[in-house]
């Protein structure tokens, strides 16, 4: 499992302005979430991304300690679990960034190589590892052809979870464009690990108002304004515009997961998550 982090607003902010002391949490979680980091920015140019990879964990490391300082206006942030087969080394580090888009994922799901193969068989984006998330991000930039980014990263999803035979945990993901975030929370429900963490899959949000920029992580350290974060819905999908952190739900009408009204009825109502980010 990983932990994420998301941030687009008007303001630049570095990940310690965001979290204030739920940095030291985050980093804390490094010792667990240890097998490195990866961070990608978006502020010389749209959709072009400064990408820094470490496969050291967080708290041990002089350049996540530089980099926590350093602000941006579209930031996204990934401490990295690997999972049982699925490498350790720079190929499988997060965030994987092509065509435009920046991406990151936390969970597991089985099977990767079958997914793998149906990309060749459609002539989609190939991965260069054998990481899952790798794979996951191919079938979501596959889609991406033919859907809008929304409905093709819950078709990604539903592709995963076909090929793993209902074997996975958690397809969470992070997807910024230059247009803004897309945050898709979606877990199994029933697993044996959220009898003993119920949230342990549950996406954090706060801002999402006009001006006051958006901010998304996962569970186990605070988004640094306590009280003032509201958990997604498993199934949900929110995206926050780039340049302003305003947040809407476009949650799409298909994953099986899915709990939240069809993208249509929502697609113009701003989700208020917070007071300032």
């Amino acid at each position: 499992m990983c932990r994420m982090l998301v941030y687009v607003g008007p303001r630049a902010k570095s990940p310690a302005d965001i979290l204030g002391n739920g940095l030291a949490e985050l980093v804390d979680l490094s010792h667990e979430h240890c097998h490195g980091w990866g961070e990608a920015t978006m502020d010389s140019a749209p959709g072009k991304f400064a990408v820094r990879r470490c496969l050291e964990p967080a708290f041990m490391c002089n350049e996540f300690a530089r980099i926590s300082r350093m602000p941006g206006k579209n930031v996204m942030l990934h401490l990295r679990q690997a999972s049982t087969g699925m490498g350790k080394g720079f190929e499988s580090s997060h965030p994987f960034v092509a065509d435009g888009m920046a991406f990151c994922h936390n969970g597991v799901f089985a099977r990767p190589g079958r997914l793998r193969k149906w990309l060749a068989s459609v002539d989609g984006p190939m991965p260069k590892g054998i990481c899952d998330s790798e794979a996951y991000f191919c079938a979501v930039r596959y889609y991406a052809r033919s859907m809008d980014l929304p409905e093709a990263i819950a078709a990604a999803a539903d592709k995963a979870i076909e090929v793993s035979d209902g074997q996975w945990l958690s397809l969470n993901a992070m997807v910024m464009t230059a247009q803004g975030v897309y945050v898709y929370n979606r877990f199994k429900e029933g697993t044996a690990m959220l009898k003993e963490i119920p949230d342990r899959y549950r996406i954090q949000v706060r801002g999402g108002a006009t001006g006051h920029g958006f901010v998304a992580g996962s569970q186990g350290f605070s988004l640094g304004r306590p009280g003032q974060q509201q958990w997604m819905r498993n199934g949900q999908m929110l995206f926050a515009r780039a340049g302003n952190g305003d947040a809407i739900d476009v949650t799409p009408a298909i994953g099986e997961a899915s709990t939240a009204p069809p993208a249509h009825t929502v697609a113009n109502q701003q989700v208020r998550v917070g007071v300032g980010a």
